[in-house]
């Protein structure tokens, strides 16, 4: 697909700095249409060593590894009650991180629901919220 080559061949930032590039390549595409292929290919935000942050692939093989990225990115922020848990990422990175929550099927996991930048986690009756970002951090 044409978005995978391009996050691979250019550091993307902003959804904009893909609808050009793409455009550029001679797909027409508009902001509306990249976002919702974004949240369709699981695209996460990785930290730049330059500092920013740019689109990526979510790798399913590696979900426990990309799940402890974007759980110890500077701007991840927790709040726990009981046996729940709300993230707070970087926007783009709520779908990757409920896919790999998912993926990794912990067991004290209910169940989780996510958008573009939050997730909330339902865990099991009896398990602890700040337990659990303890184990998957």
């Amino acid at each position: 697909m044409a978005i995978k080559q391009v996050i691979a061949d250019q550091d993307i930032q902003r959804q904009e700095d893909l609808v050009a590039a793409l455009n550029e390549r001679g797909w027409q595409v508009t902001q509306a249409t990249v976002s919702r292929d974004i949240a369709e290919l699981q695209l996460i935000k990785v930290p730049q060593a330059t500092g920013g942050f740019k689109y990526a692939l979510f790798d399913d093989n590696n979900s426990l590894n990309q799940l402890k990225v974007i759980l110890n990115e500077d701007d991840t922020i927790y709040t726990t009650q009981d046996n729940l848990v709300y993230i707070k990422v970087t926007p783009g990175s709520g779908p990757a991180l409920k896919s790999a929550i998912e993926l990794i099927d912990f067991p004290e996991v209910f169940g989780a629901i996510s958008d573009d930048d939050t997730v909330l986690v339902i865990l099991k009756q009896g398990v602890n919220g700040v337990d659990f970002i303890e184990k998957a951090r």
